[in-house]
Formats: C-alpha cells, sequence, structure tokens
C-alpha cells in the first residue's frame, strides 16, 4: 500500500514538473507585447563576464503561452471575482474598462499647490506670446480623462473628489492669464446627455464623435478669438454617422492579450478631403503631414498631441490647407511657429505636470530694459542678493539654451531676468521650483558673452503683493 502511495506521489510530481517546464520549451520572444508594456531587449554579454540586468524581464515577456495564460487568469478575475487581473486597468459597471493612471485626478490625491498651478499657466501663456509675436495663433486644451466623463462607470468603492483638481484649476489659471483655452469637460459632460457615446467602453480614449465634439469646441474658439478666417470649420457633430463594432481597445488587449473582442466606433459618412504628405503608417506615427486642396480653413497648422490625438487630428487635417501633427516633448514652439500659422497643443489632464517636467522650447521674448517702470511701476528693491549658476549651450535649432538654478526663486511663477543694458526676459519655470531655463534668439544670445560677469542682474518675480526685484549674482558654469 505504501509502495502505491508512493507511486502515485512520483506520478503526481513527475506530470507537475513536466506541465512547469512546457513554457520554456515553447519560449518565444516573437509574442506580441501586453498593453503599453515595452519589450526587454534580448540579454547579451555585457563585457564578456555577465548578462545585461534584464535577464528577469526578457523571460517573464516570453515563456511559452504566456499571453494566453494571462488571458486566462484576468477573464477568471474579471468574470467570476469582478476585478481585474491588470495593474493599470480597472474594471468598472456594465464593462466599462478604464486606466488606473488616471486615478489619482479622480480622488483628488494628486492635485498640484498654487504655485505649480501658476507655474503650467505661466508656460502655456509663454508659449502663446512667442507664436502670436511671430504673426501666428494660438490655443493649448486639455483631453479630460475617461473617468472624469464617465465616473458614474467606475466601482463604487472609488468615491470621485468633489473638488476642484488639476484640470479646473489649470483652466481657470488659463483664462485668467488671457491663453487661449476651452473647458473641454463640460462642453463632454452636457454633450453626453444628449445619449451619444464619447468615449470607449473598452478604451482609455474618446471615440470619433468625442473628438468632433473637442475639435469643434476648439475651432469655435479659434473663431472668436482670430475672426473669419477660422470660421468655415465643418460642424462634424451634426452630420450622419454610422455605428461599426471594430475597434480595438488599448484596455481591453492589455487586460486580456489575444483578445478578438472589439469596441464600437462611430464613423462619420464624410468625405476624405487631405492627402498624406509623408509614409503614413498608422495613427500613432510620432510625425503626421497631411496637404488639403479643398480646404475650409486656409491654415497651415502644428497640432502638438498625444494618444487623443489619435482620432483628433484626422478633423484638423480634413479642414486645414495642411497639418503637421507631432507627438514629442518637450514642444519645439519656436520651430512650430515658423512652420506653421496655428500652433495647437492638446495634453491629457492625467498628464498636466508634464508642462513643468517636460518645458517647451520657446524663446523669451525681449521686453526691454524698462519693462517694469513703465508696465507695473518701480519694483520694489529686495533686502537680499541671490546666487545662480547657469550653464550655456546651443541647441540644433540654433537657439542659445540658458538653464540655471536660484534658490530665491522657490514658491514663484512669473519669473524675469533683467540684464542691465540687454533687456528683460521671462524665463520658463520648472518642476522643481529654484531650477529655470531661459532660450534666447541670436538677436539676444550675445548677452551671455565674455563681459557678462560685469553686467548687473536682477530677478524680477510675482507674489501676492505685486512685483519684488532680487538683486543677484549669476555665475557662468563652464
Amino acid at each position: 500500500m505504501k509502495k502505491k502511495k508512493n507511486l502515485t506521489n512520483f506520478i503526481y510530481i513527475v506530470i507537475f514538473l513536466a506541465i512547469s517546464i512546457v513554457p520554456l520549451f515553447a519560449f518565444s520572444d516573437k509574442q506580441a507585447a501586453i498593453g503599453n508594456e515595452t519589450k526587454a531587449a534580448k540579454p547579451k554579454l555585457s563585457d564578456g563576464t555577465e548578462l545585461t540586468a534584464n535577464v528577469d524581464t526578457y523571460f517573464a515577456q516570453n515563456f511559452g503561452f504566456r499571453n494566453r495564460l494571462v488571458y486566462v487568469q484576468n477573464v477568471l478575475k474579471q468574470n467570476v471575482f469582478r476585478t481585474s487581473g491588470q495593474s493599470e486597468v480597472i474594471v468598472g459597471e456594465d464593462g466599462w474598462l478604464f486606466y488606473s493612471r488616471a486615478l489619482d485626478d479622480f480622488l483628488g490625491t494628486s492635485v498640484a499647490d498654487e504655485t505649480e498651478v501658476e507655474r503650467m499657466g505661466a508656460v502655456v501663456l509663454m508659449m502663446q506670446n512667442y507664436v502670436e509675436s511671430s504673426g501666428g495663433e494660438f490655443i493649448f486644451f486639455s483631453a479630460p480623462n475617461k473617468m472624469s466623463v464617465y465616473g458614474e462607470y467606475m466601482p463604487y468603492y472609488y468615491i470621485e473628489d468633489d473638488g476642484r483638481g488639476n484640470y479646473e484649476r489649470l483652466y481657470s489659471e488659463l483664462v485668467k492669464a488671457g491663453v487661449n483655452t476651452v473647458q473641454l469637460m463640460n462642453t463632454l459632460s452636457l454633450k453626453k446627455a444628449d445619449g451619444v457615446q464619447l468615449y470607449h467602453k473598452l478604451d482609455s480614449h474618446w471615440n470619433n464623435y468625442g473628438a468632433a465634439v473637442a475639435y469643434e469646441t476648439v475651432a469655435n474658439k479659434l473663431s472668436e478669438v482670430y475672426g473669419d478666417e477660422f470660421k468655415g470649420y465643418t460642424r462634424y457633430s451634426t452630420m450622419p454617422y454610422s455605428v461599426k463594432n471594430n475597434f480595438s481597445g488599448d484596455l481591453q488587449s492589455m487586460l486580456l492579450p489575444g483578445s478578438d473582442r472589439k469596441d464600437e466606433q462611430l464613423e462619420f459618412d464624410v468625405s476624405e478631403n487631405f492627402e498624406y504628405t509623408d509614409r503614413f503608417r498608422g495613427v500613432d506615427d510620432l510625425v503626421i503631414t497631411t496637404s488639403n486642396e479643398s480646404k475650409a480653413v486656409d491654415k497651415s497648422v502644428t497640432f502638438f498631441r498625444d494618444s487623443f490625438g489619435n482620432a483628433l487630428y484626422w478633423f484638423f487635417a480634413n479642414d486645414y490647407t495642411s497639418l503637421t501633427a507631432k507627438r514629442e516633448i518637450p514642444y519645439n514652439i519656436y520651430q512650430a511657429a515658423e512652420e506653421s500659422e496655428l500652433v495647437a497643443v492638446e495634453l491629457v489632464e492625467r498628464n498636466l505636470r508634464n508642462l513643468l517636467v517636460y518645458t517647451p522650447i520657446v524663446p523669451s521674448l525681449n521686453l526691454g530694459d524698462d519693462y517694469f517702470s513703465s508696465v507695473v511701476g518701480d519694483a520694489a528693491d529686495s533686502d537680499r542678493t541671490a546666487e545662480a549658476s547657469v550653464s550655456v549651450m546651443t541647441t540644433t535649432d540654433g537657439l542659445l539654451q540658458v538653464d540655471g538654478s536660484c534658490d530665491a526663486l522657490s514658491g514663484y511663477a512669473y519669473i524675469y531676468l533683467v540684464v542691465e543694458g540687454s533687456g528683460t526676459y521671462q524665463v520658463l519655470p520648472s518642476e522643481k521650483g529654484a531650477d529655470f531655463t531661459l532660450y534666447l534668439e541670436s538677436d539676444d544670445a550675445d548677452i551671455f558673452n565674455a563681459d557678462f560677469a560685469g553686467k548687473v542682474c536682477s530677478f524680477v518675480v510675482k507674489d501676492e503683493t505685486g512685483y519684488v526685484r532680487i538683486p543677484v549674482n549669476v555665475t557662468l558654469q563652464d
């Protein structure tokens, strides 16, 4: 009897080991990435003695039947336990899926402080000022997170914060600063009441109808600000459309890799008027360029966008003379203002802090030596002298890039460097309060020459009482 029991245990062990090593024999690095993950490179000897550090990740992504096993696990979790088997996907009510990276905004757990919001506003205002000074037009807008519009489908245990988050507070700051912008969250929420679905259930983005509503809201704002030249845009949301079950949702593929389940997409019954002028591989291309001979709006546009622009760029291309849609950070506003008449910037709600993390390439305008005395009166002298350390380099566009740090700048958003005899320049604030960046065109770049050490400099900062001048000793780093 004991021998029989031992034999049974032995057979179980053999079967278990056999099943365990099957994925090893079926190992394949040809399996598709799941969702937004980045495939690990094949490990190799780094110096003849050691393997590179990504062995674990490489194996975890490529063991045999990996995607099918993940699929089965997540199906069980979703259908039996009503939970998600993927950390970046939230399983909501009625089949709705949500992107967990937007959760901080929904819960109100990552709200920027007042200075950070002001800094974001200052950065966007500098973009607009430079584009308009170059003779162009500008608009900035933020795509709301899916859960900000369809929060009623979130799981009950996630309680939406009813305060003013980064989206609402930045919008208010931009309006106060005079930036051309629109409040898409309210517009989309009102449009939702008409009964038309605006976001995909199985994807983290708006569908074509939501993108059309966003485009028309932006186009209407441009016509209000800049006049008749922008009034010819097409009202796509009023046109007939059909609903097709042909869209592959990113959240669905993350949750259930290999799933053939499709999401609904709304397709407008309208002709495509433009042609691609560069090789077009798909909506995720880093750069998309188009030309349109039967344009409704006779303007060239550079459109800085993220993945929400996948559905949105088409409407610009179908209405405008030419389009350059870019997925790049930082935004090269200098180049865009040279190449296009309109510069449009779209940034999703969950990434608004990127305005400070990846400050745009935008030259500072020379406001003149007496800017503050003529515009707001003499700035009050501070009783302190600050120390600033800066490094200087030339960008590929030929701009002078000045990166610096000064502890006295912490807590301020609107910051100006005044160089006696050379001019006044607003600087780009960063995520770190003491750091700043300044881009100068060739006409102003010579202020940082061999004679700079003898020049008198100061920062002028704006606080709740007005403007304060802070004398500063600037040290140029080699």
